[in-house]
C-alpha cells in the first residue's frame, strides 16, 4: 500500500507569498461593522498549508516549524496534527507518529484520508490486523474519491495477514470500481497463479500488461505461469525479457 502523502504542486515559498496576509492576521474583509480580522483556525488552517507543503518537499524542519505553529493557533487541527504524525513517520518515530496519527482521528473520525495514512503506519510495523481494522472503516466511506485504492490496500493487508480468500474479495471488489486498478490486477494474478489457476492469472496478467505495462515483477509471474502451463519457450521469452527490465 502507498505509505506516502501525495506530493503538493505548489512550492512553499510560493504559498507563503500567497498567505503572507493570512500569516500574519492582518485584516481580510471588510464589513459595515469594520475590519474583519481572521479567526486563529483560519490562520491554523494556512499554517497547516504551508507544513505540508514544505513536507512535501523534503523540508521537515520548516515542516514542523510551520506545523506546531498551526496547533499553537488551534489544537484541534487535524491536518496539523495528521502532517506531525506524517512527518515523525518520515523520521522513522514510529511511537509519535502513531500517537500524532491517533489524536488527529480523535479531532476528524470521519477523516478517511487520516484513516488511510494511519493503516499505512500500522502496515509499517507489521500490525496488520489493525491496518486492516483502520482500512474497513476507511472503505465505508462512499464517497471517497479513491475507494479503489483503499479495497487494494485492504487486499494487501489480508494478504500480509495470510487470508488469501478475503484478499481476493477485497482485490476483485476494488475491480468492480475501477477496471483498470493495475495492483489489484496483478495481485489476483499471483494469487490465481499460487492456487493453480493458470489460464485464470493469465488473463488476469494480459489485462496488467495492457493497463501497466511491463515490469520484472510481473515478467518474473509471466515465466512462472508459462512454466506451469508446460510453455517452456514462452516461459524463456519472457526471462529473458526480465533480463532487461
Amino acid at each position: 500500500m502507498t505509505r506516502q502523502p501525495r506530493p503538493f504542486s505548489i512550492r512553499p515559498l510560493c504559498i507563503a507569498m500567497g498567505l503572507v496576509c493570512l500569516l500574519s492576521g492582518c485584516a481580510t474583509a471588510v464589513s459595515s461593522n469594520g475590519p474583519k480580522q481572521d479567526s486563529p483556525e483560519d490562520a491554523a488552517a494556512a499554517y497547516t498549508r504551508l507544513g505540508k507543503a514544505y513536507l512535501a518537499e523534503g523540508n521537515l524542519p520548516r515542516a514542523q516549524q510551520a506545523l506546531e505553529h498551526a496547533l499553537s493557533l488551534d489544537s484541534q487541527d487535524s491536518g496539523a496534527l495528521e502532517g506531525l504524525a506524517l512527518l515523525y513517520q518520515r523520521q522513522n518515530d514510529l511511537d509519535l507518529a502513531d500517537r500524532f496519527f491517533q489524536q488527529a482521528l480523535k479531532a476528524e473520525p470521519k477523516a478517511t484520508r487520516i484513516r488511510n495514512n494511519y493503516a499505512a503506519l500500522l502496515y509499517q510495523r507489521d500490525e496488520y490486523a489493525k491496518a486492516c481494522e483502520q482500512l474497513s472503516v476507511a472503505s465505508e466511506d462512499i464517497t471517497y474519491t479513491n475507494r479503489a485504492q483503499l479495497f487494494a490496500n485492504l487486499g494487501q493487508c489480508e494478504m500480509a495477514s495470510g487470508d488469501a480468500t478475503a484478499a481476493r474479495q477485497y482485490y476483485e471488489r476494488a475491480l468492480d470500481i475501477d477496471a483498470r486498478d493495475a495492483r489489484s490486477l496483478l495481485a489476483l494474478a499471483r494469487i490465481d497463479h499460487t492456487q493453480g489457476n493458470n489460464e485464470r492469472a493469465w488473463e488476469r496478467l494480459q489485462r496488467y500488461f495492457t493497463v501497466a505495462g511491463t515490469n520484472a515483477e510481473s515478467l518474473r509471474l509471466a515465466s512462472e505461469i508459462a512454466s506451469a502451463q508446460g510453455d517452456s519457450s514462452r516461459a524463456a521469452f519472457y526471462r529473458q525479457q526480465l533480463g532487461g527490465a
